[in-house]
């Protein structure tokens, strides 16, 4: 919730601003404790897409190892409470995958089913990354085994670093990417090692 209300604040202090959500249990708990006014600035930063949903389930699925029904449903409840509390717009095109512990065909068949048009996934052995990074592939149209013909193609973006802090993920060289970690700069974590 914390999170919500600082994404929520800074959002409306700085119209330069953007924030995606993927998960909606967390928005909805959130959502239901807000003020009247609260949701209406809410729903106005929903609506210029300066706060966005991505995915939308109504959690993250652990990808690899659960059942496409369980995926389904899952994200049928996040997107019809999406769509009963804001409309049909505000229904995610993209899906955002950054965390779970594996990565199965079925996630990327159900959201290609459900009308997305691509998806960005993190969570990839290192080795892999590496190799997709040297051959130039961390975008891709992810292709099921059982489809010959591409119609379920989903174009997929990897993000190309090791991690998700600071030093890792805004670019190629973590010593210039630390300079933005300002925990690290004031000397936690250890500070700038590289």
């Amino acid at each position: 919730k914390g999170i919500l209300d600082s994404v929520f604040q800074a959002l409306s202090a700085d119209d330069r601003r953007r924030f995606i959500w993927a998960e909606i249990s967390y928005f909805e708990w959130w959502w239901r404790e807000q003020t009247p006014g609260v949701q209406e600035e809410m729903r106005e930063l929903i609506s210029t897409g300066r706060f966005e949903f991505v995915t939308g389930g109504w959690v993250q699925p652990d990808e690899a190892n659960t059942e496409r029904y369980a995926i389904e449903v899952q994200l049928m409840e996040g997107h019809d409470w999406l769509r009963q509390t804001f409309g049909e717009w505000a229904i995610p095109k993209y899906g955002w995958s950054i965390d779970p512990f594996g990565y199965s065909p079925t996630m990327a068949a159900v959201l290609k089913d459900q009308g997305f048009k691509g998806m960005l996934i993190q969570r990839v052995h290192y080795a892999v990354k590496k190799e997709l990074a040297k051959k130039k592939h961390l975008e891709f149209m992810w292709r099921q085994t059982w489809d010959t013909e591409g119609a379920h193609d989903i174009f997929t973006h990897v993000m190309p670093f090791f991690s998700y802090d600071v030093p890792h993920t805004c670019g190629p060289d973590p010593s210039v990417c630390c300079q933005f970690d300002f925990a690290r700069l004031r000397g936690g974590y250890g500070g700038c090692p590289w």
